[in-house]
Protein backbone atom coordinates (compact mmCIF):
# COMPACT_ATOMS: atom_id res chain seq x y z
CA UNK A 1 0.00 0.00 0.00
CA UNK A 2 1.35 3.65 -0.79
CA UNK A 3 2.02 5.57 2.35
CA UNK A 4 0.42 8.67 0.23
CA UNK A 5 -3.14 6.48 -0.78
CA UNK A 6 -5.94 8.18 1.30
CA UNK A 7 -6.62 6.46 4.49
CA UNK A 8 -10.25 6.14 4.85
CA UNK A 9 -10.11 4.72 8.40
CA UNK A 10 -7.44 7.32 9.61
CA UNK A 11 -10.32 10.28 7.94
CA UNK A 12 -12.92 8.16 9.88
CA UNK A 13 -10.65 9.01 12.90
CA UNK A 14 -9.77 12.53 12.00
CA UNK A 15 -13.30 13.32 11.45
CA UNK A 16 -14.62 11.76 14.35
CA UNK A 17 -11.65 13.71 17.01
CA UNK A 18 -12.48 16.65 15.19
CA UNK A 19 -16.33 16.60 15.29
CA UNK A 20 -16.03 15.73 19.36
CA UNK A 21 -13.68 18.94 19.57
CA UNK A 22 -15.97 20.78 17.13
CA UNK A 23 -19.18 20.18 19.18
CA UNK A 24 -16.96 20.68 22.57
CA UNK A 25 -16.05 24.32 21.08
CA UNK A 26 -19.87 24.62 20.66
CA UNK A 27 -20.86 24.15 23.93
CA UNK A 28 -18.49 25.75 25.75
CA UNK A 29 -18.54 28.87 23.56
CA UNK A 30 -22.32 29.07 23.40
CA UNK A 31 -22.23 28.89 27.45
CA UNK A 32 -19.54 31.75 27.23
CA UNK A 33 -21.25 34.00 25.27
CA UNK A 34 -24.77 33.63 27.23
CA UNK A 35 -22.87 34.24 30.32
CA UNK A 36 -21.47 37.35 28.93
CA UNK A 37 -24.15 38.83 27.10
CA UNK A 38 -26.17 38.49 30.75
CA UNK A 39 -23.48 40.33 32.57
CA UNK A 40 -24.04 43.22 29.78
CA UNK A 41 -27.64 43.11 30.61
CA UNK A 42 -27.24 43.12 34.22
CA UNK A 43 -24.73 46.30 34.09
CA UNK A 44 -26.78 48.47 31.64
CA UNK A 45 -29.86 47.50 34.30
CA UNK A 46 -27.43 48.46 37.07
CA UNK A 47 -26.89 52.15 35.41
CA UNK A 48 -30.18 52.63 34.20
CA UNK A 49 -31.40 52.24 38.20
CA UNK A 50 -28.54 54.83 39.14
CA UNK A 51 -29.63 57.54 36.88
CA UNK A 52 -33.52 56.73 37.94
CA UNK A 53 -32.08 57.17 41.37
CA UNK A 54 -30.64 60.42 40.84
CA UNK A 55 -33.25 62.03 38.72
CA UNK A 56 -35.75 60.59 41.63
CA UNK A 57 -33.50 62.67 43.71
CA UNK A 58 -33.22 65.67 41.79
CA UNK A 59 -36.79 65.93 41.21
CA UNK A 60 -37.71 65.76 44.80
CA UNK A 61 -35.94 68.87 45.41
CA UNK A 62 -38.47 71.01 44.24
CA UNK A 63 -42.29 70.79 42.98
CA UNK A 64 -41.16 72.28 39.61
CA UNK A 65 -39.08 70.48 36.58
CA UNK A 66 -38.18 70.91 33.41
CA UNK A 67 -40.19 69.11 31.26
CA UNK A 68 -36.48 67.98 29.12
CA UNK A 69 -34.15 67.25 31.94
CA UNK A 70 -29.97 67.44 30.49
CA UNK A 71 -28.87 64.86 28.71
CA UNK A 72 -26.63 62.65 30.80
CA UNK A 73 -23.52 60.65 30.18
CA UNK A 74 -22.86 57.18 31.98
CA UNK A 75 -20.57 53.87 31.01
CA UNK A 76 -20.37 55.59 27.76
CA UNK A 77 -24.04 55.49 27.06
CA UNK A 78 -26.35 58.54 26.61
CA UNK A 79 -29.18 59.17 29.73
CA UNK A 80 -32.42 61.33 28.34
CA UNK A 81 -35.04 61.55 30.78
CA UNK A 82 -38.92 63.48 30.19
CA UNK A 83 -40.77 64.52 32.83
CA UNK A 84 -44.25 65.32 31.36
CA UNK A 85 -47.63 65.46 33.20
CA UNK A 86 -49.56 61.79 33.50
CA UNK A 87 -52.43 63.50 31.01
CA UNK A 88 -49.72 63.81 28.44
CA UNK A 89 -48.64 61.22 25.95
CA UNK A 90 -44.72 59.66 26.25
CA UNK A 91 -42.28 62.10 24.64
CA UNK A 92 -41.13 59.62 21.86
CA UNK A 93 -44.11 57.03 20.39
CA UNK A 94 -43.83 53.22 20.96
CA UNK A 95 -40.48 54.13 22.72
CA UNK A 96 -41.75 53.83 26.23
CA UNK A 97 -43.89 51.16 28.05
CA UNK A 98 -48.22 52.12 28.81
CA UNK A 99 -47.20 51.60 32.09
CA UNK A 100 -44.95 51.67 34.75
CA UNK A 101 -41.70 49.60 34.42
CA UNK A 102 -38.93 49.29 31.66
CA UNK A 103 -38.78 47.51 28.26
CA UNK A 104 -35.49 46.58 25.98
CA UNK A 105 -35.98 48.10 22.50
CA UNK A 106 -33.92 47.63 19.08
CA UNK A 107 -34.61 50.94 16.64
CA UNK A 108 -32.40 51.89 13.57
CA UNK A 109 -29.84 49.18 14.34
CA UNK A 110 -29.64 51.13 18.47
CA UNK A 111 -30.57 49.25 21.38
CA UNK A 112 -32.23 51.22 24.10
CA UNK A 113 -33.38 50.56 27.62
CA UNK A 114 -36.19 52.58 28.88
CA UNK A 115 -37.93 52.91 31.85
CA UNK A 116 -41.55 55.34 33.34
CA UNK A 117 -41.59 55.96 36.58
CA UNK A 118 -44.57 58.33 38.73
CA UNK A 119 -42.75 61.04 40.38
CA UNK A 120 -44.79 63.95 42.34
CA UNK A 121 -44.34 65.80 38.87
CA UNK A 122 -46.64 63.65 36.78
CA UNK A 123 -44.44 60.64 34.74
CA UNK A 124 -40.53 60.53 34.69
CA UNK A 125 -39.16 59.08 31.67
CA UNK A 126 -35.76 57.88 30.89
CA UNK A 127 -34.00 56.19 28.26
CA UNK A 128 -30.11 54.95 27.66
CA UNK A 129 -28.37 54.08 24.98
CA UNK A 130 -27.06 50.60 25.69
CA UNK A 131 -25.93 50.38 21.79
CA UNK A 132 -21.83 50.75 23.05
CA UNK A 133 -22.71 47.05 25.43
CA UNK A 134 -24.53 45.53 22.80
CA UNK A 135 -21.44 45.85 20.50
CA UNK A 136 -19.08 44.75 23.04
CA UNK A 137 -21.00 41.55 23.02
CA UNK A 138 -21.03 41.30 19.29
CA UNK A 139 -17.23 41.42 19.93
CA UNK A 140 -17.07 39.36 21.73
CA UNK A 141 -19.01 36.53 19.97
CA UNK A 142 -17.00 37.58 17.35
CA UNK A 143 -13.59 36.84 19.25
CA UNK A 144 -15.27 33.64 20.35
CA UNK A 145 -15.86 32.24 17.29
CA UNK A 146 -12.25 32.58 15.71
CA UNK A 147 -10.78 31.51 18.58
CA UNK A 148 -13.14 28.39 17.75
CA UNK A 149 -12.39 28.01 14.56
CA UNK A 150 -8.94 28.79 15.16
CA UNK A 151 -8.91 25.98 17.82
CA UNK A 152 -10.99 23.60 15.24
CA UNK A 153 -8.60 23.82 12.60
CA UNK A 154 -5.47 23.07 15.26
CA UNK A 155 -7.61 20.14 16.40
CA UNK A 156 -8.22 18.90 12.87
CA UNK A 157 -4.27 19.21 12.29
CA UNK A 158 -3.66 16.94 15.30
CA UNK A 159 -6.20 14.79 14.68
CA UNK A 160 -4.84 13.88 11.28
CA UNK A 161 -1.70 13.59 12.73
CA UNK A 162 -2.67 11.43 15.51
CA UNK A 163 -4.85 8.88 13.18
CA UNK A 164 -2.10 8.25 10.92
CA UNK A 165 -0.18 7.14 13.53
CA UNK A 166 -2.94 4.86 14.77
CA UNK A 167 -3.47 3.87 11.27
CA UNK A 168 0.19 2.94 10.67
CA UNK A 169 0.69 -0.51 12.43
CA UNK A 170 -2.87 -1.56 10.79
CA UNK A 171 -1.38 -0.80 7.24
CA UNK A 172 1.67 -2.55 8.19
CA UNK A 173 -0.12 -5.80 9.47
CA UNK A 174 -2.21 -5.65 6.45
CA UNK A 175 0.64 -5.14 4.05
CA UNK A 176 2.61 -8.15 5.81
CA UNK A 177 -0.49 -10.30 5.26
CA UNK A 178 -1.02 -9.38 1.85
CA UNK A 179 2.84 -10.01 0.98
CA UNK A 180 2.79 -13.22 2.71
CA UNK A 181 -0.64 -14.23 0.77
CA UNK A 182 0.79 -12.75 -2.62
CA UNK A 183 -2.42 -10.88 -3.04
CA UNK A 184 -3.33 -7.33 -3.68
CA UNK A 185 -5.27 -5.91 -0.90
CA UNK A 186 -7.66 -3.28 -3.04
CA UNK A 187 -8.86 -6.77 -4.55
CA UNK A 188 -11.70 -6.97 -2.14
CA UNK A 189 -11.60 -3.81 -0.06
CA UNK A 190 -11.41 0.08 -1.54
CA UNK A 191 -8.08 1.40 -2.06
CA UNK A 192 -7.47 3.17 1.80
CA UNK A 193 -10.29 1.01 3.67
CA UNK A 194 -7.54 -0.31 6.26
CA UNK A 195 -10.01 -1.82 8.00
CA UNK A 196 -11.97 -3.88 5.37
CA UNK A 197 -8.76 -4.94 4.09
CA UNK A 198 -7.65 -6.15 8.02
CA UNK A 199 -10.26 -8.19 8.30
CA UNK A 200 -10.43 -9.48 4.39
CA UNK A 201 -6.77 -10.44 5.60
CA UNK A 202 -7.38 -12.16 8.16
CA UNK A 203 -10.71 -14.25 6.80
CA UNK A 204 -8.62 -15.49 4.16
CA UNK A 205 -5.78 -16.55 6.41
CA UNK A 206 -8.56 -18.40 8.85
CA UNK A 207 -9.67 -19.99 5.42
CA UNK A 208 -5.92 -21.79 4.55
CA UNK A 209 -5.35 -22.44 8.56
CA UNK A 210 -8.66 -24.12 8.62
CA UNK A 211 -7.89 -26.18 5.14
CA UNK A 212 -4.25 -27.24 6.42
CA UNK A 213 -5.89 -28.49 9.59
CA UNK A 214 -8.47 -30.66 7.68
CA UNK A 215 -5.98 -31.49 5.32
CA UNK A 216 -3.25 -32.39 8.14
CA UNK A 217 -6.26 -34.13 10.13
CA UNK A 218 -7.59 -36.51 7.35
CA UNK A 219 -4.01 -37.33 6.45
CA UNK A 220 -3.59 -38.63 10.22
CA UNK A 221 -6.63 -40.41 9.81
CA UNK A 222 -5.73 -41.88 6.74
CA UNK A 223 -2.08 -42.75 7.88
CA UNK A 224 -3.35 -44.14 10.64
CA UNK A 225 -5.98 -46.41 8.62
CA UNK A 226 -2.79 -47.51 6.48
CA UNK A 227 -0.68 -48.53 9.56
CA UNK A 228 -3.21 -50.22 11.67
CA UNK A 229 -3.47 -53.18 9.20
CA UNK A 230 -0.01 -54.05 9.15
CA UNK A 231 0.28 -54.28 12.80
CA UNK A 232 -2.41 -55.96 13.22
CA UNK A 233 -1.02 -58.77 10.82
CA UNK A 234 2.71 -58.45 12.93
CA UNK A 235 0.71 -58.77 16.43
CA UNK A 236 -1.18 -62.02 14.24
CA UNK A 237 2.52 -63.62 14.04
CA UNK A 238 3.71 -62.62 17.43
CA UNK A 239 0.60 -64.43 18.64
CA UNK A 240 1.27 -67.47 16.07
CA UNK A 241 4.97 -67.39 16.87
CA UNK A 242 3.98 -67.65 20.62
CA UNK A 243 2.44 -70.75 20.02
CA UNK A 244 5.08 -72.36 18.75
CA UNK A 245 7.75 -71.35 21.53
CA UNK A 246 7.53 -73.26 25.17
CA UNK A 247 7.39 -71.02 28.38
CA UNK A 248 10.26 -69.42 29.70
CA UNK A 249 12.71 -69.10 26.85
CA UNK A 250 14.52 -65.74 26.15
CA UNK A 251 12.40 -65.80 22.80
CA UNK A 252 9.33 -66.04 23.82
CA UNK A 253 10.19 -63.31 26.42
CA UNK A 254 11.19 -60.93 23.55
CA UNK A 255 7.80 -62.19 21.53
CA UNK A 256 5.88 -60.71 24.36
CA UNK A 257 7.73 -57.61 24.68
CA UNK A 258 7.05 -57.38 20.51
CA UNK A 259 3.21 -57.34 21.03
CA UNK A 260 3.27 -55.11 23.99
CA UNK A 261 5.19 -52.90 21.71
CA UNK A 262 2.64 -53.33 18.63
CA UNK A 263 0.11 -52.75 21.37
CA UNK A 264 1.24 -49.63 22.20
CA UNK A 265 1.94 -48.49 18.59
CA UNK A 266 -1.49 -49.13 18.14
CA UNK A 267 -2.65 -47.15 21.01
CA UNK A 268 -0.27 -44.42 19.63
CA UNK A 269 -2.32 -43.94 16.66
CA UNK A 270 -5.54 -44.60 18.22
CA UNK A 271 -4.68 -41.51 20.68
CA UNK A 272 -3.10 -39.10 17.99
CA UNK A 273 -6.31 -37.80 17.38
CA UNK A 274 -6.70 -36.50 20.50
CA UNK A 275 -3.67 -34.13 19.33
CA UNK A 276 -6.39 -32.44 17.38
CA UNK A 277 -9.71 -32.86 18.87
CA UNK A 278 -11.80 -33.13 22.36
CA UNK A 279 -13.91 -35.42 20.76
CA UNK A 280 -16.62 -36.58 24.03
CA UNK A 281 -17.16 -39.82 22.63
CA UNK A 282 -13.65 -40.89 23.93
CA UNK A 283 -14.60 -40.04 27.35
CA UNK A 284 -15.28 -43.28 30.01
CA UNK A 285 -14.45 -44.26 33.73
CA UNK A 286 -10.75 -45.16 33.53
CA UNK A 287 -8.51 -46.70 36.16
CA UNK A 288 -5.68 -44.76 37.12
CA UNK A 289 -3.84 -47.71 38.33
CA UNK A 290 -4.01 -49.68 34.75
CA UNK A 291 -3.10 -47.12 32.91
CA UNK A 292 0.13 -45.85 34.63
CA UNK A 293 0.92 -49.78 34.29
CA UNK A 294 0.35 -49.61 30.99
CA UNK A 295 2.11 -46.60 30.03
CA UNK A 296 4.90 -48.15 32.07
CA UNK A 297 5.26 -51.20 30.66
CA UNK A 298 6.32 -50.32 27.42
CA UNK A 299 8.82 -47.76 28.88
CA UNK A 300 10.47 -50.92 31.64
CA UNK A 301 13.15 -52.47 29.97
CA UNK A 302 14.60 -48.66 29.25
CA UNK A 303 14.16 -47.79 32.46
CA UNK A 304 15.81 -50.50 33.65
CA UNK A 305 18.53 -50.08 31.97
CA UNK A 306 18.92 -46.49 32.52
CA UNK A 307 18.34 -47.39 36.72
CA UNK A 308 14.64 -45.38 36.92
CA UNK A 309 12.74 -47.51 39.51
CA UNK A 310 8.82 -46.80 39.46
CA UNK A 311 7.04 -46.14 42.52
CA UNK A 312 3.36 -46.68 42.30
CA UNK A 313 1.80 -45.18 44.84
CA UNK A 314 -2.16 -44.88 42.98
CA UNK A 315 -4.67 -46.95 45.22
CA UNK A 316 -6.43 -49.73 43.31
CA UNK A 317 -10.30 -48.65 41.63
CA UNK A 318 -9.18 -44.93 41.90
CA UNK A 319 -10.72 -43.84 38.65
CA UNK A 320 -11.74 -40.75 36.58
CA UNK A 321 -14.44 -39.99 33.96
CA UNK A 322 -11.86 -39.08 30.60
CA UNK A 323 -10.33 -39.64 27.91
CA UNK A 324 -7.93 -42.90 28.09
CA UNK A 325 -5.75 -42.40 25.18
CA UNK A 326 -5.39 -39.14 26.27
CA UNK A 327 -4.02 -39.69 29.75
CA UNK A 328 -2.06 -42.50 28.45
CA UNK A 329 -0.45 -39.84 25.67
CA UNK A 330 0.56 -37.77 28.35
CA UNK A 331 1.84 -40.01 31.28
CA UNK A 332 3.86 -41.85 28.39
CA UNK A 333 5.71 -38.56 27.73
CA UNK A 334 6.15 -37.53 31.27
CA UNK A 335 7.33 -40.92 31.90
CA UNK A 336 10.04 -40.86 29.17
CA UNK A 337 10.62 -37.48 29.90
CA UNK A 338 11.86 -39.25 33.57
CA UNK A 339 13.93 -41.92 32.26
CA UNK A 340 15.80 -39.68 29.76
CA UNK A 341 16.66 -37.12 32.12
CA UNK A 342 15.98 -38.12 35.65
CA UNK A 343 17.24 -41.69 36.23
CA UNK A 344 19.62 -43.13 37.84
CA UNK A 345 16.66 -42.20 40.37
CA UNK A 346 12.94 -43.19 41.48
CA UNK A 347 9.92 -41.85 40.30
CA UNK A 348 6.97 -42.07 42.57
CA UNK A 349 3.73 -41.51 41.24
CA UNK A 350 0.93 -40.78 43.50
CA UNK A 351 -2.48 -38.72 44.26
CA UNK A 352 -2.60 -35.64 46.16
CA UNK A 353 -4.92 -34.15 48.18
CA UNK A 354 -7.49 -32.49 45.29
CA UNK A 355 -7.10 -35.98 43.27
CA UNK A 356 -4.24 -34.36 41.12
CA UNK A 357 -1.00 -37.06 39.77
CA UNK A 358 1.80 -36.12 40.87
CA UNK A 359 4.94 -37.58 39.87
CA UNK A 360 8.21 -36.52 42.05
CA UNK A 361 11.26 -37.96 41.18
CA UNK A 362 15.26 -38.00 43.29
CA UNK A 363 17.14 -36.95 40.45
CA UNK A 364 19.15 -34.45 39.88
CA UNK A 365 16.93 -31.84 38.67
CA UNK A 366 16.37 -28.94 36.29
CA UNK A 367 19.34 -25.99 36.21
CA UNK A 368 17.59 -22.87 37.00
CA UNK A 369 18.08 -21.34 33.07
CA UNK A 370 16.40 -24.95 32.14
CA UNK A 371 13.77 -24.53 34.64
CA UNK A 372 12.54 -21.15 33.60
CA UNK A 373 12.57 -22.05 29.75
CA UNK A 374 10.01 -25.01 30.38
CA UNK A 375 7.55 -22.53 32.28
CA UNK A 376 8.16 -19.61 29.87
CA UNK A 377 7.43 -22.51 26.90
CA UNK A 378 4.55 -23.68 29.19
CA UNK A 379 3.40 -19.82 29.60
CA UNK A 380 3.10 -20.02 25.47
CA UNK A 381 5.95 -17.56 25.37
CA UNK A 382 9.32 -19.58 23.95
CA UNK A 383 9.62 -23.05 21.64
CA UNK A 384 11.07 -25.86 24.03
CA UNK A 385 12.31 -27.48 21.54
CA UNK A 386 14.54 -24.24 20.14
CA UNK A 387 15.72 -22.79 23.40
CA UNK A 388 16.84 -26.50 24.54
CA UNK A 389 19.73 -28.42 24.10
CA UNK A 390 20.95 -29.39 20.46
CA UNK A 391 19.29 -32.96 20.18
CA UNK A 392 16.32 -32.70 17.70
CA UNK A 393 13.89 -34.02 19.99
CA UNK A 394 14.88 -32.63 23.17
CA UNK A 395 11.81 -30.83 25.11
CA UNK A 396 9.09 -32.76 22.36
CA UNK A 397 7.30 -34.84 24.77
CA UNK A 398 6.56 -32.54 27.36
CA UNK A 399 5.22 -30.20 24.56
CA UNK A 400 3.05 -32.98 23.10
CA UNK A 401 1.98 -33.74 26.76
CA UNK A 402 1.00 -29.89 27.34
CA UNK A 403 -0.63 -29.83 23.90
CA UNK A 404 -3.27 -32.80 25.02
CA UNK A 405 -3.57 -30.96 28.36
CA UNK A 406 -4.55 -28.09 26.68
CA UNK A 407 -7.36 -29.74 24.52
CA UNK A 408 -8.76 -31.66 27.61
CA UNK A 409 -8.89 -28.76 30.03
CA UNK A 410 -5.88 -30.41 32.19
CA UNK A 411 -3.39 -28.39 34.25
CA UNK A 412 -0.02 -29.43 34.12
CA UNK A 413 2.77 -27.90 36.18
CA UNK A 414 6.38 -28.17 36.91
CA UNK A 415 8.81 -27.46 39.32
CA UNK A 416 12.32 -28.32 40.22
CA UNK A 417 15.32 -27.90 42.39
CA UNK A 418 18.78 -28.59 41.57
CA UNK A 419 21.32 -30.44 42.83
CA UNK A 420 21.65 -30.80 46.64
CA UNK A 421 20.03 -32.32 49.22
CA UNK A 422 16.37 -32.58 48.08
CA UNK A 423 16.76 -32.25 44.56
CA UNK A 424 14.44 -33.32 41.81
CA UNK A 425 11.55 -32.86 39.68
CA UNK A 426 7.70 -32.49 39.97
CA UNK A 427 5.37 -32.84 37.87
CA UNK A 428 1.60 -31.89 38.58
CA UNK A 429 -1.01 -32.91 36.62
CA UNK A 430 -4.66 -32.15 37.68
CA UNK A 431 -6.92 -34.03 35.25
CA UNK A 432 -10.55 -31.77 36.18
CA UNK A 433 -11.45 -29.74 33.67
CA UNK A 434 -11.49 -25.86 33.77
CA UNK A 435 -14.95 -26.42 33.55
CA UNK A 436 -15.33 -28.73 36.24
CA UNK A 437 -13.09 -26.44 38.72
CA UNK A 438 -15.36 -23.94 38.20
CA UNK A 439 -18.35 -25.83 38.59
CA UNK A 440 -16.27 -27.22 41.78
Amino acid sequence: MSPNRPSILARRVTWAVTGTVAVFLLVIGLLAYKTFALMEDELVDEVLAGQVAALRDDLGSGPAAQSNLPMRWSEGGRVQAWVLPANQPPPLEHMFAAGSGGREIMLAGRTWHTWVETVPQGLLYVRYDATAHENRVRAFGWILAGSAALALVCAWLLARRLARRVVAPIRAVSDRLAAWEGVTLTDEAPAGDEARQLIGAFSRIQDRIDRSVAFERQFAANLGHELRTPLAALRSDCEMALLDTGPGTPLRMRLERMMVQVDAAASSLAGAAALNSADPARMRHVDLAQVLEQAWFALEPMARARGLVLDARIPADESRFLDPDALLIVLRNLLRNAVEHAAPATLRVSLAADGALVLRDNGPGMAPERLAQVREWHAGRADLSAVAAPEADHGRGLGIAQRVCELRGWQLSVDSVHGGVGSGTIFRLDLRSASSQLDS
